[in-house]
């Protein structure tokens, strides 16, 4: 076989078995390996940031890595964005890019760039395949890299003749690498500060936020008093009527030193050292409260859920005796305000559904107006690149297709990787797809005024006005395939929403916002 060949099986055979790709000339001997197995799902992006960000959904629904197929550097650089956000997300993903033949090289082609340097600030493994013979030998490492722990992106850069090279043989699959719980001893010092009560916080993270953590913690809160918080953007959240309520850190500085005044002590769960996600003169840095001492039950990539378990086991915790009830807010009317929308939206959710959220205006109230909607899984922006949520639905989307995917996307993120509609009409996902149109950036009028720079003047304006000329984002959607609605009334929206997420397939709606 080609080493091609040997590489997508030994993927397959590490559990690797899905690709999401843009391929181009230096890739052709892949396609050709993939074309020659039914074990390998390909799902082409449009946009190699579709790729990307759907390897980073598609990880955190499935927790296992798939691949994605990117053409040279300037395929890795379409990509590099969701590859950051994955990578703040330990999200597995195995990036196979593709290289000129070894002899090429020299030439300094047209195509030609440092491949290793573009994809080192956002792997945590790099490697270009130095001999054909060690093509599959590399996948394989690849896959084991890509497992962590934690989870990261390994990319995997491969020479053309690497590709074409016959007589190669696929290499059996590593041992998938264990994650450890804490020690026995920290869980006994853990236990000891969990007597201190509301001046105790666990920070929760990574898998202690899905329904065996929470309740671990539920138990160990109910039992000590002790707060469960998390930081503001978590890769994934479960939430929602009859599960443990965690709370999270608000997302500027000021509000999240309100929320924590009064701590003594912070217990990392799975978690790192909260931290602002921007300095601004009036202050920034650490969300730690002054005077607080910080403690680690279990970093991360360690075995959360064991550990809240032994934890839980240890203070004699049993089963929360609360959660948080289904609570409802009112179906409002008129106009569609941020908080209207919310309302709507928590009103909607399906059981059991996946909510992809780079709402921005609306994402926030939405989040807190569904804490007691259906149960469902919130997925949060890790990394803050935006464009973000529609490649993670395509992705969530393919490793959930039992779950129902209800992306919250602004309209100014939705134009950086529109393209994803296209991809999820070619695999008939099961995505509804809602914009919400304030027609600018209206983050960066907020932040111009936290920087004291502030009511912003015409030129400014022209920097985060898109409303001339306006976009037709139905016209859009339309045109790759989904079907597509516009709303501007609070009961209309409620009725479509409820629509759409009760027939499968894609759908998008543009709410204008008031």
């Amino acid at each position: 076989m080609t080493g091609a060949d040997a590489l997508i099986q030994t993927l397959v055979d590490c559990g690797v078995d899905t690709c999401f790709a843009n391929p181009g000339t230096t890739e052709t001997h892949l396609v050709g390996a993939i074309d020659r197995t039914t074990r390998m799902r390909p799902i082409l992006g449009l946009f190699e940031g579709v790729c990307t960000g759907a390897a980073d959904g598609y990880a955190r629904l499935s927790g296992k890595p798939a691949a994605t197929l990117l053409h040279l550097g300037p395929g890795l650089a379409n990509g590099l964005c969701h590859l950051h956000n994955g990578r703040k997300a330990h999200s597995p993903s195995v990036n196979l890019i593709g290289n000129h033949p070894r002899s090429h090289l020299k030439y300094d082609a047209p195509l030609s760039s440092d491949i290793v340097g573009l994809a080192e600030p956002v792997s945590g493994w790099v490697r270009q395949v130095a001999d054909p013979g060690d093509i599959a030998q590399d996948g394989a490492e690849a896959v084991a890299a890509a497992w962590g722990p934690p989870g990261q992106v390994a990319s995997l850069i491969i020479p053309a003749d690497c590709s074409w090279t016959e007589g190669i043989v696929a290499v059996g699959a590593p041992p998938r690498p264990s994650t450890e719980p804490a020690m026995d001893k920290t869980v006994s010092s853990i236990a000891e500060l969990c007597a201190h009560g509301r001046k105790t916080a666990l920070l929760i993270g990574a898998e202690g936020l899905t329904e065996p953590g929470l309740k671990a913690a539920g138990a160990i809160a109910e039992k000590t008093g002790v707060r469960l918080i998390a930081y503001t953007f978590e890769p994934r959240m479960q939430r929602g009527a009859g599960r443990v309520k965690v709370d999270r850190i608000p997302y500027f500085p000021e509000d999240a030193a309100e929320a924590l005044k009064g701590l003594e002590h912070m217990v990392l769960c799975g978690s790192k050292e909260p931290v602002s996600f921007f300095s601004y003169p009036s202050g920034g840095g650490t969300l730690v409260p002054d005077g607080c001492d910080l403690h680690t039950l279990v970093p991360v990539g360690g075995d959360v859920i064991t550990s809240l378990a032994g934890l839980a086991d240890l203070i004699g915790a049993k089963e929360p005796a609360s959660s948080q009830p289904l609570l409802l807010p009112d179906l409002p009317t008129g106009g569609i305000t941020a908080d209207a929308a919310s309302a709507v939206i928590a009103r909607a959710i399906p059981e059991d559904a996946v909510i992809v959220d780079e709402g921005i205006t609306v994402g926030f109230p939405a989040y807190a107006q569904s804490e007691g909607s259906a149960p469902h899984d919130w997925l949060f922006i890790t990394g803050g690149g935006i464009g973000w949520a529609m490649p993670v639905a395509v992705g969530a989307a393919v490793a959930a297709p039992d779950k129902k995917i209800l992306c919250i996307q602004g309209d100014g993120g939705a134009m950086y990787t529109i393209q994803a509609l296209w991809t999820m009409a070619r695999e008939q996902l099961d995505v509804t797809t809602v914009i919400f149109s304030n027609r600018g950036y209206l983050i960066l009028d907020i932040e111009l005024q936290r920087h004291g720079l502030g009511p912003a003047g015409a030129n400014a304006h022209r920097l985060m006005d898109m409303d001339e000329p306006r976009i037709d984002f139905v016209k859009m959607a339309e045109a790759q395939g989904v079907d597509a609605h516009r709303i501007d009334e609070c009961g209309r929206f409620s009725s479509v929403l409820a629509d759409c997420l009760n027939q499968p397939g894609p759908h998008f709606i543009e709410v204008m916002m008031a």
